[in-house]
């Protein structure tokens, strides 16, 4: 369970995964008779819509992990495969999909994740015309790369691609 400040610490993150029955995501601050903290009142309102998160908010919403996945707290929703699924295998089980997600993530270029990731959080605070200059700009500068041409060869080759370490750029 992530409540309170563990919910918005969990809404803070790009991506999502946590299963139907265990999971539990809630914000329950004004129930404790203070407002939200950690940046709750921008984050959920960004990940659900601001009606949704006004309700959340003020009422001190506890969604389970189905109710989180159909609002879009979760982006992936893990089932149970059986009656019997143990608290253990589904906490595995979810522990699995997000190291997955994480790796198919991690097999692409690491300039461009980066740049659409910054470029997504910063859509809130920008407009059109702004998000269209960072994405140019975030093109042109893979594009002056070594290995920009990396991607497409693998793609024609029908190989995963493989570039070069920039992790630590």
């Amino acid at each position: 369970p992530a409540i309170g400040a563990g919910a918005c610490l969990a809404t803070a993150c790009d991506l999502r995964v946590g299963s139907a029955t265990r999971t539990k995501l809630g914000f329950t601050f004004s129930s404790l008779g203070i407002p939200s903290g950690m940046g709750g009142s921008y984050l959920l309102p960004q990940a659900i819509g601001p009606s949704a998160a006004t309700e959340a908010l003020l009422t001190a919403k506890v969604f389970n992990g189905t109710e989180a996945h159909q609002v879009g707290l979760l982006h992936r929703l893990i089932s149970s495969s059986s009656s019997e699924d143990t608290s253990d295998n589904q906490s595995n089980r979810v522990k699995e999909a997000a190291h997955a997600l994480a790796s198919q993530i991690a097999q692409q270029h690491p300039l461009a994740t980066r740049s659409m990731t910054r470029s997504i959080r910063l859509q809130h605070d920008s407009n059109l015309e702004m998000a269209l200059h960072r994405e140019a700009h975030a093109q042109a500068m893979c594009y002056a790369r070594s290995d920009w041409g990396k991607g497409l060869d693998a793609l024609v080759a029908r190989v995963p691609p493989t570039f070069d370490d920039y992790h630590n750029a």
